[in-house]
């Protein structure tokens, strides 16, 4: 019978305190360990579901009860069985084959950044290449592939050494293709810092849990929805989603600054709730914010709706953004939290609450606006039209200028007519 079917093994142990990533029991502890190595079993089980193949955890310390108990029931699981880590590899490949298997990847539980891309990546070189390796940071890999069982990749290999990919590659063939270089987790200068994703939502019990999905495919991200009094079913779709559910009365700046309080993340990104994260978004904000001088970061705009004259719109995003370094909220604004309780948060006013923030965070570094692009609805600009929604939110940015009341120019932007800018009701 022909093989069929991609296999995807999954190696790791059972959450028990003191007993897994004891490399980092010194600087977290051993339940936090424990807790990050759970995070990380569980992101990673997340990835491998999205790929076409079929997912197997092999395990250690605990039985298949336990196990299925914590990550469900809706794959398969082995234990390891006896022997070092090659032995144990090898033994997986092999019965996998056995089983019909045209290509086979293994990968461990402690790289965060190896996510569905790479790994459907990873399947599609197998179809030209007999063995794929994904090298890590410390000389290991995070990812080993292979389209037929291969003995000689996992013998006479130092398990633990900082040249194991070196050894590999040594006994691979010739063609092996390389995925790009990831961070493994070791120790706890390898820990990424968490992020707070914070999304203000009323009344958006259809667009909600397409954002707090989005938010939930980082890895060590805390999602909050803080729900201003919706009447319909909005908290219930944002607690299916996986987000922490708050409530306070309706405003956006007020319900942002109440998530902010939760956070626990050292970075905050503020998302509106008809928006979409893009895949990797987590890396990207962590990366941004270790830029040098950089304060505040924000997405690139993106309406993903074909919208007649969007394009045009965006070009105008871009300069404002990039080049007067004053992105707005709909890009999804992201700063350290110290930073942000030292800016007092958003000011308390009903409208662009985002356009004071970023004022405010331009005194103390650079604005930069990273390439991925955040989807954001196009509904305002689709209800409205193009050319009435540009000209309504410039004059509210004049409007501002010359001292219109926050309260006033809420008002106005709410009814979308400039007509109410020169008449009382």
């Amino acid at each position: 019978m022909p093989a069929t079917h991609d296999s995807l093994i999954i190696f790791t142990r059972f959450p028990v305190p003191g007993k897994v990533k004891t490399r980092l029991i010194p600087s977290l502890g051993a339940e936090k360990s424990a807790q990050l190595h759970r995070e990380m079993t569980e992101f990673t089980l997340r990835q491998a579901r999205q790929t076409e193949a079929r997912v197997e955890v092999r395990f250690t310390g605990a039985d298949i009860k336990q196990m299925r108990e914590w990550l469900g029931k809706d794959i398969a699981y082995c234990d390891q069985g006896p022997g070092d880590l090659g032995r144990r590899m090898a033994r997986a490949a092999k019965e996998h084959f056995a089983k019909g298997a045209r290509h086979v990847a293994i990968i461990g539980s402690d790289c965060p950044e190896n996510r569905a891309a790479n790994l459907r990546l990873c399947f599609a070189l197998l179809h030209k290449h007999p063995c794929v390796l994904g090298p890590a940071h410390d000389g290991g890999y995070y990812l080993i592939g292979m389209n037929e069982v291969r003995p000689t990749l996992f013998s006479g290999v130092d398990w633990g050494a900082g040249h194991v990919l070196r050894q590999t590659l040594a006994a691979a063939p010739p063609s092996t293709a390389l995925l790009p270089k990831l961070h493994d987790v070791d120790t706890g200068e390898d820990v990424p810092c968490g992020i707070s994703v914070i999304i203000p939502a009323l009344n958006e019990e259809e667009g909600i849990a397409l954002a707090v999905r989005s938010v939930r495919q980082g890895f060590h991200a805390q999602c909050i929805v803080v729900d201003g009094g919706s009447g319909d079913a909005t908290r219930l779709a944002a607690a299916e989603a996986g987000a922490e559910v708050l409530q306070c009365p309706p405003g956006r700046a007020r319900q942002m600054n109440y998530g902010a309080k939760r956070a626990l993340g050292e970075i905050v990104l503020f998302l509106h709730a008809d928006s979409r994260l893009p895949e990797g978004w987590d890396t990207a904000v962590r990366a941004a914010m270790k830029t040098p001088g950089v304060t505040l970061g924000a997405f690139t705009f993106y309406v993903p709706e074909k919208i007649m004259g969007m394009k045009i719109i965006a070009w105008g995003v871009h300069m404002r953004s990039r080049f007067f370094q004053m992105p707005y909220g709909d890009q999804g604004l992201f700063l350290p939290r110290a930073l942000f309780e030292k800016l007092e948060g958003f000011p308390d006013i009903p409208i662009m609450e985002d356009v004071a923030l970023v004022k405010k965070a331009k005194q103390h570094g650079n604005i930069l606006i990273i390439k991925e692009k955040l989807a954001t609805s196009g509904r305002r600009w689709q209800q409205r039209g193009i050319v009435k929604t540009l000209l309504l939110n410039q004059f509210i940015l004049l409007a501002s200028a010359f001292g219109v009341s926050p309260e006033r120019l809420r008002d106005i932007y709410r009814k979308g007519s400039l007509m109410r800018a020169f008449r009382r009701d």
